[in-house]
């Protein structure tokens, strides 16, 4: 297993043209997910990035099996409180700092993205995704959280209903059900490719067409009153869980006080519902089933 420094920056490939490629790898655990080594590494190659700006980056994964599978839940489950608040804020800030650059920043997504995943692409100004993974199969790409109890904690309750129409992403995000990649509903994708070899020359086609100023899209930019009712509709489900209704508070937070609340919230959120006693057996068992 390679050892690599939380301070080693990511692999950045330069062409001649200016542009550049992040490759995300994690050759410490056997599928790339961000625990907190991660996120420092993300943090560092960003000042690399911000003292010598390509003219665009693309972010693709090494891994090809999956682009991120999320965040390192049995770090999570070992975690303080304290701890815990202070990795999300921290993972909140560096995916801030992405979201900031100043050029383009386009996700290449090919393989399951779930939970941070996905909530760093959207963090990234565009994104390109497969319809089928490398070895030709639809892959689950969405927010998975609140099925093992949780709420989205990197800002995917702020982001994905800017993106993907609210009567569908709330739902999802509060039900924690990941759409497939050959059924992604309209906006989760600004563009779908069906090889891998498409995803770099449609990433560069589409970052001639985006102003990283505009972006990324936050729930900031939608309506409030189709947002707030489809809360509403959440909240007072029969059948709601303490994890959707979490989420529900954490967007109407967002809606009505901005973004930095709303992520204050979903931290806040998550924090509270990993100390339940119905996320502790979740967590156990979906642990257990993994390793």
């Amino acid at each position: 297993m390679t050892a690599i420094s939380p301070t080693t920056a990511f692999s950045l490939d330069r062409a001649v043209d200016g542009s550049a490629v992040l490759w995300l790898e994690a050759p410490h655990q056997s599928v790339v997910v961000l625990d907190r080594s991660m996120v420092t590494r993300l943090d560092v190659t960003i000042d690399n990035l911000e003292s010598e700006p390509p003219t665009m980056l693309i972010v693709r994964s090494r891994d090809e099996r999956v682009w991120i599978a999320g965040a390192d839940l049995k770090e999570i489950s070992a975690l303080g409180d304290e701890e815990l608040d202070s990795y999300l804020a921290d993972g909140q800030r560096v995916l801030g700092r992405l979201a900031a650059l100043p050029f383009p920043v386009i996700a290449a997504v090919c393989g399951a993205t779930l939970g941070g995943g996905l909530e760093l692409a959207m963090h990234c100004h565009g994104i390109v995704a497969t319809t089928r993974s490398m070895r030709g199969k639809p892959y689950p790409i969405g927010l998975p959280e609140a099925s093992l109890g949780l709420c989205p904690g990197w800002g995917g309750t702020q982001l994905l209903p800017a993106r993907v129409e609210p009567n569908v992403s709330i739902p999802a995000i509060a039900s924690g059900t990941p759409f497939l990649s050959d059924a992604m509903p309209q906006g989760l994708y600004d563009v779908a490719v069906t090889q891998a070899d498409e995803l770099e020359p449609a990433c560069r086609t589409l970052a001639d067409t985006l102003t990283p100023s505009d972006l990324p899209r936050t729930i900031a930019c939608c309506d409030e009153e189709i947002l707030l009712a489809e809360v509403d509709r959440i909240r007072h489900a029969a059948d709601a869980k303490e994890a959707a209704t979490v989420v529900a508070h954490c967007i109407a937070t967002g809606v009505k006080d901005g973004l930095s609340a709303g992520l204050d919230m979903e931290r806040e959120g998550l924090v509270s519902l990993r100390n339940t006693e119905h996320t502790t057996h979740l967590l156990q068992a979906f642990l257990t089933k993994t390793t």
